[in-house]
């Protein structure tokens, strides 16, 4: 698969410059240790495209490292035990909390000219049924959260929460957009749009009548276990990103996202990546 083949590469790019495998020690941040390694995974990051010092910066990077990265990792080693990844797979599998499409990070500090309440009004006047919304709240040791417009007015989710590592019952829900946007008004809320409006209308249908009400009724029907697993099948348990990629691939009878095999956890900020020609998201803007 081309993403193995990617992976396999940006790992070589560590290993060409002499960047040692993650122990204990190394995930402290503020040792020398840490500072080097910081500094050949950014790096190797930009050489390998994944990163334009441009828009996402080295001392960025380092901040982004110490308030989410070191202890997300340190999370998702946690719950993979039996499938241990060192620090430089886990930056890759997360993308670097990268959108691969506009190069920004999902944990930029949101500075507008905007007012909060203009850009909630944008927000809302913005998005439409079979939107996909990704911001950088995530849990899990994934980087990022993600959810999908089932109508006009309302997003499906899977917020997870405390706990969340035993599984959390009956986690998936609805808000409305307005809500939404106040939940992640200190995050940016990137929106995507799929160009193929009855694959967008498949896929929203699908996530609404797999995720809440099966006739596709107000009343909430469904009652999800929040879980992270490598079972991209089933729909109970799952989780935000997982719910998102699945709805879109049944939904319009498997023709929207690549083949889904081998992969294992879906990361919020790569799902842009799994879309097929003719089907690839358009960036409507992030708010």
């Amino acid at each position: 698969m081309k993403t193995a083949r990617f992976i396999g590469n940006i790992l070589f790019a560590f290993l060409c410059v002499d960047c040692h495998v993650l122990g204990q020690d190394v995930v402290k941040v503020g040792n020398d240790a840490a500072s080097n390694t910081s500094r050949q995974a950014y790096f190797s990051a930009v050489d390998a495209g994944i990163i334009n010092p441009d828009k996402y910066s080295f001392e960025s990077f380092l901040r982004d490292e110490q308030n989410v990265f070191r202890d997300s990792y340190r999370e998702y080693v946690s719950m993979n035990e039996t499938e241990p990844i060192n620090y430089e797979e886990w930056l890759v599998m997360n993308n670097f909390g990268i959108l691969p499409d506009t190069q920004e990070s999902l944990f930029a500090r949101k500075i507008t000219k905007r007012s909060t309440a203009d850009n909630k009004r944008r927000f809302v006047n913005t998005v439409r049924k079979g939107d996909i919304l990704i911001t950088g709240r995530g849990i899990g040791g994934l980087v990022g959260h993600a959810a999908i417009m089932t109508t006009n007015d309302w997003v499906l989710e899977m917020p997870g929460g405390a706990g969340w590592r035993n599984g959390l019952r009956n986690n998936n829900r609805q808000v409305r957009k307005d809500q939404w946007f106040d939940i992640h008004a200190s995050d940016w809320t990137t929106v995507y749009r799929c160009p193929n409006r009855g694959a967008a209308n498949g896929a929203a249908v699908w996530a609404d009548h797999t995720y809440y009400n099966p006739t596709g009724g107000a009343k909430k029907l469904k009652h999800i276990t929040y879980m992270i697993t490598t079972n991209l099948r089933s729909t109970n348990p799952s989780y935000c990103s997982k719910l998102v990629v699945q709805a879109y691939h049944y939904g319009t009878g498997k023709r929207a996202i690549k083949n889904l095999s081998g992969v294992g956890v879906i990361v919020p900020s790569t799902i842009p990546n799994f879309f097929n020609n003719g089907y690839k998201l358009i960036n409507k803007g992030r708010y």
